[in-house]
């Protein structure tokens, strides 16, 4: 059968129920929706609402004893699911839908005579509560349409959370009303770093002057966001947007430079690197990010909002004048006391609003301010550092969970930042909370993949660097064990779901 994520617990029976041509369906709110929508795309189905339980192909009921994301799904002379939640409808509907021949993914028809759902017992439930994809849209930009697509594949995967990386040094991709250039100017680059980056040296601050002179950029609209978030949140999947500051931050200053520590940033970059030009220490600054927050509070309702902090060099803080008046003011002697201020005010501004908010890892170098969420990136052994400081944390170790480095060492593989990273590597991340004292372990609310797009330059690469990898991290998210996600063997039942739904997947080099 294949499940994936692998269920806690499946008791297979004798026989099959046949779907068709019409399937009714009592309950269920948005998965009732979502499955209505695979059976008439692909199937050609009749899929109709009915008022009594009793005369539904399809029924569904909540029992908020199971738990969160909890369900249970039953398929005898009917089929019968029972959540916990709403979210948990979802995720058993797309287990119903695993248990149907994998063409049920894709555009159809379908032959009506292969839509038979074998008489089955699930039980299920997820071991973490955050379990996410990373998509950086900063760095290339990728169309809406894409965005959308790989919402549909993390609903197959059961993650539940889009981390959406929207702002960094090469490109601006959230509109601000208050500040129409972040768009406008600092949402495009005169071109990119053709090939890899070059190892780092004393210029590696510097732009790279050769690019390949091809204009690249975009950005989204309000009504764009608007559809995303709506079509997530039928999904079961909430959009975290991350504005990085106060480094990663060249676009921005492209368009305002008053806004950066230094003079000489007159585009968003086209090379890669850690970026010496950040923005200035002041309260000018601050007030500008606290308005960018506002503006993405308001776009992305009720989501977690990430603040970035991550790669923040504070050479040109020690030159710029008012970057010293204000270190002088709050008797910051060095950079981590003064990104400190800086994540302090930025940091209580989301708390303030009722909102959690999420930094990376370097939050802590200078004392995370109370109440932060702590996405862990640099090293898996600070994901029970922060645990035990009192943090709540989110699993994002480079070692297993950075899916823009190589599949593999084959001479042919795509250009990646690094690698490889393999599937079967990959598969090891659930080790990294098998290790966790059981006495800080519930301050680890999950984990998540990243998909950096330095290199990943189109939307057919970065599905190409997801997917496999990426159904093992979802399982292990889910189930909290490797099992049925550990090798391409472990997923040879999965994949043809993958090439039905057109996703352009990593094949095995012969």
């Amino acid at each position: 059968m294949n499940l994936v994520p692998t269920p806690l617990r499946v008791d297979m029976h004798d026989g099959n129920l046949l779907l068709g041509p019409a399937v009714l369906v009592h309950g269920g709110g948005n998965a009732a929706l979502v499955l209505a929508e695979r059976l008439t795309t692909a199937a050609g189905l009749r899929v109709e609402a009915v008022t009594l339980a009793s005369e539904a192909t399809v029924s569904f009921s909540i029992d908020e004893a199971l738990g969160a994301e909890a369900y249970r799904l039953e398929v005898d002379d009917t089929i019968r699911i029972v959540s916990g939640d709403e979210q948990g409808a979802g995720w058993a509907v797309q287990s119903l839908l695993q248990l149907l021949p994998a063409e049920i993914h894709g555009p159809g028809p379908m032959d009506p005579a292969t839509l038979q759902v074998p008489r089955v017992l699930i039980e299920d439930a997820p071991r973490f509560g955050w379990r996410g994809s990373m998509l950086d849209v900063a760095r290339h930009f990728m169309p809406m349409e894409h965005v959308l697509r790989h919402l549909d594949a993390m609903a197959m995967h059961k993650l539940n959370v889009l981390h959406l990386h929207l702002t960094d040094d090469q490109g601006w991709r959230l509109p601000v009303a208050a500040y129409p250039l972040l768009t406008e100017v600092g949402g495009w680059r005169p071109g990119t770093l053709p090939g890899h980056q070059p190892p780092p040296d004393e210029n590696d601050c510097d732009d790279f002057p050769q690019h390949d002179g091809r204009p690249h950029g975009g950005s989204y609209t309000v009504e764009e966001i608007g559809a995303l978030v709506a079509r997530a949140a039928r999904l079961g999947i909430t959009v975290v947007p991350e504005m990085d500051m106060p480094g990663h931050m060249e676009a921005a200053i492209a368009a305002y430079p008053w806004l950066g520590a230094c003079d000489h940033v007159s585009h968003p970059r086209t090379c890669f690197g850690v970026s010496e030009h950040i923005l200035q220490l002041s309260d000018r600054s601050v007030e500008f990010c606290t308005t960018v927050l506002d503006a993405a509070m308001e776009l992305f309702p009720g989501s977690p909002i990430h603040v970035g902090g991550d790669e923040c060099p504070s050479r040109e803080w020690l030159t710029d004048p008012a970057s010293q008046a204000t270190m002088a003011t709050i008797g910051a002697a060095d950079g981590h006391a003064a990104q400190a201020w800086f994540e302090q005010k930025i940091c209580q501004h989301v708390l303030d609003a009722g909102r959690r908010v999420i930094a990376w890892d370097e939050v802590l170098d200078g004392g995370a301010p109370e109440g932060t969420t702590v996405m862990v990136w640099r090293e898996a052994e600070a994901i029970a550092r922060a645990a035990a400081m009192g943090f709540d944390v989110i699993a994002a170790p480079v070692e297993f969970t950075y899916l823009d480095y190589a599949q593999s060492d084959a001479p042919d593989h795509p250009l990646s930042i690094d690698g490889p990273r393999t599937l079967e590597k990959v598969a090891g991340l659930h080790t990294v909370f098998d290790a966790l004292d059981p006495a800080i372990a519930h301050r680890v609310l999950g984990g998540q993949f990243q998909l950096w797009s330095e290199y990943l330059r189109t939307p057919q690469r970065v599905e190409f660097f997801a997917w496999p990898r990426g159904s093992s991290v979802a399982s292990q998210l889910w189930n909290g064990t490797s099992e049925g996600a550990s090798s391409i063997d472990d997923l040879a039942g999965h994949l043809p779901r993958l090439t039905a739904a057109g996703i352009n997947w990593c094949r095995p080099a012969n």
